[in-house]
């Protein structure tokens, strides 16, 4: 069984989604199901998966926007994670109305993540780390297994998340990075909610909020 993900950059914020999954059992997981997920959905579908459970990182509308489409498309789906410091935040719509001006409305998810439970697809296991700063709830999910950590808004190549938004604070997002990110392997590929993908290596020399 390998396990494996793929990259979707979706919507007009240009997110990344990821769909990861065994090329054996055919099980997968999505973390951060964007706008505009269909091409989510027709990867899903041409490449016979069985999509199982939605990952969040944390409770901005866009990171859960396409959330809705794919419950409908695949009832297959029975696990959706967040952190329940955002859970406010996203019942509150997101954030929404500060890019709209008009909220939005989406379904709780059914699972509220708690501290040093490990999550798994199948047989292969994930773990999460609660980095706060960006949001109240922010999470990183950790593949010990693919070496690398699904990483949200917490950081970037070069760049740190939002503080200015609602829950933002600097301070204890440059603590959760250096707590929560940086004590990772320093080859651990960090895959953020935007941007390209970088290393714990890379961030600790080179991100100028951080050196």
């Amino acid at each position: 069984m390998t396990l494996t993900y793929k990259t979707f950059i979706l919507g007009p914020i240009q997110n990344n989604s990821y769909l990861v999954y065994d090329d054996e059992t055919r099980q997968a997981l999505v973390i951060d199901p964007a706008m505009e997920p269909e091409p989510i959905a027709k990867f899903v579908r041409d490449n016979g998966l069985i999509l199982e459970k939605v990952f969040v990182t944390h409770g901005h509308f866009d990171h859960y926007y396409g959330l809705p489409y794919l419950l409908n498309e695949f009832p297959s789906i029975k696990e959706v994670d967040l952190h329940p410091g955002d859970l406010d935040l996203w019942n509150n719509g997101g954030g929404a109305r500060h890019f709209w001006g008009k909220s939005i409305q989406v379904t709780e998810p059914n699972h509220l993540l708690i501290d040093g439970e490990s999550l798994t697809l199948g047989k292969h296991e994930f773990s999460f780390r609660y980095a706060p700063g960006h949001s109240n709830g922010s999470v990183v999910y950790y593949s010990q297994e693919l070496n690398c950590a699904f990483v949200g808004d917490v950081i970037f190549y070069h760049s740190i998340g939002r503080t200015d938004l609602d829950d933002g604070d600097l301070n204890r997002l440059l603590e959760s990075i250096r707590t929560r990110v940086f004590t990772l392997p320093e080859d651990t590929l960090l895959l953020p909610g935007h941007g390209e993908s970088t290393s714990v290596a890379e961030e600790k020399t080179n991100n100028p909020f951080l050196v």
